[in-house]
C-alpha cells in the first residue's frame, strides 16, 4: 500500500508542470483508488484505498480563504474599510 501512495506522489510531482494535466491525473488516481477499493475483500485495505481517494479527490478542490504565500500582502481593504489615521499624523 505504501509502495503505491509513492509511486503516486512521483507521478503528481512530475505532472506539476500543467495544472490541468495535474486536476485531471488526481482525479484519475482518486478513482483508480474508489474502483480498487470496491473489488477488494480486506476491510481494512478498503479503508485506506477510500481514504487515499478521498485525498486525492480532495486535490482537486479549489482552496477556501484567503490564503497568501510567505511574501504576499494582504488585498488591500476597500475605501469604507479603511483604518482612520493616527491623530498625530493628520495635517
Amino acid at each position: 500500500m505504501l509502495d503505491l501512495a509513492q509511486e503516486w506522489v512521483k507521478l503528481a510531482e512530475q505532472s506539476e508542470r500543467n495544472d490541468q494535466y495535474r486536476v485531471s491525473g488526481y482525479r484519475a488516481k482518486a478513482w483508480e483508488c474508489m474502483s480498487l477499493a470496491e473489488s477488494t475483500n480486506d476491510p481494512e485495505r478498503r479503508v485506506d484505498l477510500l481514504l487515499f481517494g478521498r485525498l486525492w479527490l480532495s486535490l482537486t478542490e479549489p482552496l477556501r480563504g484567503d490564503l497568501r504565500g510567505a511574501y504576499e500582502l494582504p488585498s488591500s481593504p476597500g475605501p469604507r474599510e479603511r483604518l482612520p489615521l493616527p491623530a498625530n499624523s493628520r495635517h
